[in-house]
């Protein structure tokens, strides 16, 4: 089996991420230029094409980002297959190729600066770079550091399963079952708040997966992207059903940005409606497409937890 990963919301100084477990090694300056794209490519200089869009000529940090031509991109170099780095400054994964293609739409070179998820907001805030793209979860919302753009992917809960074995869909299918979670996450948060639901915590959900294909636990909860990258790798599992709670992820800029925002909004529409996030999405996910919102009956995970409380939640 390949190297294992997992997506695990963190906080850090009121900072909710979808952060690498096991991640190290971050916060040092490293670049790589954008490469080409054919998405969205206009022969307009960046602040033309950012007033077309705008409907007037940008302000603040989009008429820098215009004058400099450049958008500054902070990515977590060890967390593939979003954002991976090579020993020779190589860049890539999903969020890597959804980066450059944002560019590409905005008339932009790219250029990727290692993050620190510790200092986010303060990177950007000093700016140290112009954006956090690396699947940051926008649910549950940190207050008032960050501002997002729209989504452009979502992240859905779901439990993975002993291949051959009966799939977990439902809370009452959970009840009275032990099921491996990362620690720390939004996963264990759920199944605590869902109560009679065994949990065992794990340094990450990827970690229980092995557990799960040899039976020694029932079930891992685990993003449906983990799960079909584990599969892919190797690992006797499998997921099923719509999911039990999604987190929208967006990119992330320092907060009263609006043109800046708009741009990065304005970027993502095009990319949902060409198709292009699709298609990098099933490129990099073993043919999974999260570049749309799950089922209407999967609420966000803010939303989840209040079913609960209430007694309200859909999938018992």
């Amino acid at each position: 089996m390949g190297r294992r990963w997992s997506c695990r919301v963190v906080s850090l100084a009121g900072l909710c991420v979808l952060a690498l477990v096991a991640g190290s090694a971050v916060g040092a300056a490293a670049c790589s230029s954008s490469g080409s794209s054919s998405t969205g490519k206009s022969s307009q200089k960046p602040a033309a094409r950012f007033a077309a869009i705008l409907g007037r000529q940008p302000t603040g940090l989009a008429a820098t980002v215009a004058q400099r031509g450049t958008l500054l991109v902070g990515e977590d170099p060890e967390f593939a297959p979003q954002s991976s780095v090579d020993s020779a400054g190589n860049w890539s994964g999903f969020d890597i190729e959804v980066a450059r293609e944002v560019g590409a739409v905005l008339g932009l070179k790219v250029e990727f600066l290692k993050l620190d998820w510790a200092r986010v907001p303060a990177a950007l805030a000093a700016d140290r770079y112009d954006v956090a793209v690396s699947s940051i979860a926008t649910d549950p919302r940190p207050s008032g550091k960050l501002a997002f753009a729209a989504p452009y992917t979502w992240s859905v809960a779901q439990v993975a399963v002993r291949q051959g074995a009966t799939t977990l869909t439902t809370l009452g299918q959970l009840k009275g079952k032990t099921i491996g979670v990362g620690a720390a996450t939004t996963f264990q948060r759920f199944l605590e708040a869902a109560g009679g639901i065994g949990v065992s915590l794990y340094a990450s959900d990827a970690d229980v997966l092995p557990d799960v294909a040899n039976g020694t636990i029932a079930g891992a909860m685990t993003a449906a992207t983990t799960a079909a990258s584990e599969l892919a790798s190797g690992e006797q599992i499998t997921a099923s059903g719509p999911g039990f709670f999604s987190q929208p992820q967006a990119f992330a800029a320092r907060p009263g940005e609006a043109d800046f925002v708009a741009l990065l909004n304005s970027a993502v529409k095009t990319m949902h409606v060409n198709g292009t996030l699709s298609a990098l999405s099933k490129k990099w996910y073993h043919g999974l497409d999260v570049s749309t919102p799950p089922a209407a009956s999967v609420p966000a995970f803010s939303k989840a937890l209040a079913l609960l409380k209430a007694g309200t939640y859909p999938l018992y």
